[in-house]
C-alpha cells in the first residue's frame, strides 16, 4: 500500500520512523534513504507507507491531539513535516529554522523540538547554538532556550529523546547514549535538577524515555530496558534479549503497556509494565531504521 491514495488514521494505529534505508551495506556514519513512516494497525498490519520526500534518516514522529496532525522529523534532511488526520501529506514544516530536529513534543497547540546532534556547519541565524526549540504551526513564531546536555556516547548529541513529567510542564531529556537524565521547566524556562545520573561504571546508557502515571520512568538503555521510581531509583530490570540497538520506548496509551524498539534489528516488542512480559512481538523487516513510534489518540483521529 502506498500513499497515492490517503489513509486515514484510526484510534490505536501505530505508526513508526522507518526510513527506506539499505540494510545490506550498513555505514551508520553515512546512513541515509528515502524518508518513510509505516501506518499499522493496533496488530501491526501495514495499512500504508507515507514517505517523507526526504532523503536521511527519520527519526522522531509524534500526534497533536488537538489537530491530529501527524509530525516526523527527518533529522539528516534538516527537515520536519506533517501528514493530516485523513494521512495527506506530506506538508513540510518550512517556518522552522534549520536544525537537525529529532525528538517531537505537541503540547498546547504548539511543538517542542528537540535538536538530535551538533553534527555539520554551525547555524547563523539569529537563534544560535541552542538544542531546545519551541514552535507554533500557527503563527509560525519560534523560541529557542538554552539547556544543558551531557554529548551522549559519541560526543555530540543534543535533546534527543525526551517526555513530559505528569505535571505536564516539566521536561525529562537526555542525550542519546549519555549519563544523565536532565530536566527543564517549559514554564519558567529553567534548568532543575538532574532526574538520575548512571554511575560512570554502569553499562547502562541513556536512550528513549517514558514516564509512567506514578511519576516513574521507563529507561531503553541500548542494550535492554529498565524501570524507575518517581525517586529516580531503578526499581526493575526488564528481561530483554541480550543484543545491542534498545534505543527507543514508549508507554502505550493504557498506561499498562509499552513499545521498546530495537533500531539495529527492526524488532518492536509490546510490554507490560508491571513484570516486563512481551505479549506481542513485530520484525518490520528492515534493520538500522527503526525509529520514532507513535499510538494514533482516538481524540485526534475524531477531528
Amino acid at each position: 500500500m502506498t500513499t497515492d491514495t490517503p489513509t486515514a488514521f484510526a484510534p490505536g494505529d501505530i505508526v513508526v520512523a522507518s526510513s527506506d534505508v539499505d540494510d545490506r551495506n550498513v555505514d551508520l556514519r553515512n546512513h541515509a534513504g528515502p524518508g518513510r513512516l509505516l501506518h499499522m494497525d493496533a496488530g501491526f498490519a501495514l495499512r500504508a507507507s507515507l514517505h517523507t520526500g526526504t532523503t536521511g534518516l527519520v527519526i522522531g514522529v509524534a500526534v497533536d491531539p488537538a489537530s491530529g496532525m501527524l509530525y516526523a522529523a527527518d533529522a539528516q534532511a534538516y527537515t520536519l513535516v506533517a501528514f493530516d488526520a485523513a494521512g495527506r501529506g506530506p506538508m513540510v514544516q518550512d517556518w522552522l529554522p534549520r536544525r537537525r530536529f529529532g525528538a517531537i513534543l505537541p503540547v498546547d497547540g504548539g511543538l517542542w523540538l528537540g535538536v538530535h546532534s551538533r553534527l555539520g556547519p554551525p547555524p547563523e541565524d539569529h537563534w544560535g547554538q541552542k538544542w531546545l526549540f519551541h514552535g507554533n504551526p500557527e503563527t509560525g513564531e519560534v523560541r529557542a532556550f538554552d539547556v544543558e546536555i551531557d554529548g551522549g556516547m559519541r560526543g555530540f548529541h543534543c535533546v534527543t529523546h525526551f517526555a513530559l513529567e505528569p505535571d505536564g510542564h516539566t521536561l525529562r531529556y537526555v542525550s542519546e547514549g549519555g549519563r544523565r537524565v536532565m530536566r527543564f521547566d517549559l514554564l519558567s524556562h529553567r534548568q532543575l535538577e538532574d532526574f538520575l545520573r548512571l554511575d560512570a561504571d554502569d553499562p547502562r546508557g541513556t536512550c528513549g524515555i517514558a514516564t509512567l502515571g506514578d511519576g516513574g520512568m521507563l529507561l531503553a538503555t541500548g542494550k535492554g530496558c529498565c524501570r524507575y521510581d518517581a525517586r529516580g531509583v531503578r526499581v526493575e530490570d526488564y528481561d530483554v534479549p541480550v543484543e545491542p540497538g534498545w534505543s527507543r520506548v514508549t508507554l502505550a496509551s493504557d498506561g499498562r503497556h509499552f513499545f521498546l524498539n530495537n533500531f539495529f534489528s527492526g524488532v518492536v516488542e509490546v510490554r507490560r509494565v508491571d513484570g516486563g512480559a512481551v505479549v506481542r512481538r513485530h520484525d518490520i523487516g528492515r534493520k538500522y531504521s527503526l525509529c520514532g513510534l507513535v499510538e494514533y489518540p482516538a481524540r485526534a483521529a475524531t477531528q
